[in-house]
Parts: structure tokens; C-alpha cells; sequence
């Protein structure tokens, strides 16, 4: 992702985020820029022409759900958005597939993302490329997360 790649990355986050119905508090923007420009992410976007239409994030897998060590060999992917107006048109899949693919050539071994249970399109996307439901874990009454990985 380049340095002007961040606003288009920032709306299709925020644009698929309303869509879902879980609009983004402005602290939660903020920390979001935060991410995509840590010296350890690796944010990538999609684009059609000059338009962003998707966005990922991957960072260094960490132990403890992500507040411990970092995990030799294995990456984790915490974001995958397309804007709403472009999704079902595999672009989710090509974001994935290219990190998969730059994970390989960074020498990991092992890629994770979570997401919500109820997510039927992302866990049906992350199943035919061929992760596999490795754990789940209710967060609360209403929200229950699923564990996808990969061997490369």
C-alpha cells in the first residue's frame, strides 16, 4: 500500500463496517490509521482504475490472542474489506490470495484470521481457499468469533 493508499483503505474499512451494521466510533478510525501504518503491517488494497475498492491487514501473529510474543513463522490477517457497492465480485478472495502469496514469499509457515461466526460469505471465502476452522470463542452473549488457518 502506498503513503496516498491510506484514505481509500480507511473508507472501504469504514464503508463495509456501516454496512454491517457496526458503524465505527471515531476512536476506533483513529486506532485503525494507527494499524496500517505500523512499521510491522503489511496493509495491502485492491483497486479498479484509480478507485480503492478493498483493503487488508496483516501483522505478525502474537501468542495470548495477540498481546504476547510474536509467533516465529506464522502471520495473522486482521482485516479484509471491500466497499459494499464492489463486493461479490471475488475481490475479498484476491486480497486474501495475494497475502497469502506474499506470506509465502516472506518465508511463514502459518496464516490465521479470526471472524464472526455469523459471517457466512467470509468463513465460506476463507474455506475455499483452504483455511481451516481451527477454534472458536464466545466473546460475549451475542458474538461469537471462528479461527480460520492455513499451513503454506
Amino acid at each position: 500500500m502506498r503513503t496516498g493508499d491510506l484514505p481509500g483503505a480507511v473508507a472501504a474499512w469504514h464503508a463495509a463496517n456501516i454496512a454491517r451494521g457496526k458503524p465505527p466510533t471515531p476512536q476506533r478510525v483513529a486506532r485503525i490509521i494507527e494499524k496500517l501504518q505500523e512499521p510491522d503491517a503489511l496493509p495491502y488494497v485492491a483497486a479498479e482504475g484509480d478507485a480503492i475498492v478493498g483493503m487488508a491487514l496483516a501483522e505478525p501473529c502474537r501468542k495470548d490472542d495477540g498481546a504476547g510474543a510474536v509467533i516465529p513463522g506464522a502471520l495473522h490477517i486482521s482485516m479484509v474489506f471491500v466497499f459494499p457497492s464492489s463486493q461479490r465480485r471475488s475481490i475479498g478472495g484476491r486480497l486474501m490470495h495475494y497475502t497469502l502469496d506474499a506470506a509465502r514469499a516472506a518465508g511463514m509457515s502459518r496464516v490465521q484470521i479470526w471472524t464472526g461466526r455469523e459471517n457466512a460469505a467470509a468463513r465460506r471465502l476463507y474455506e475455499n481457499i483452504g483455511m481451516k476452522l481451527t477454534s472458536t470463542r464466545q466473546v460475549d452473549e451475542a458474538t461469537e468469533w471462528a479461527r480460520y488457518e492455513i499451513d503454506l
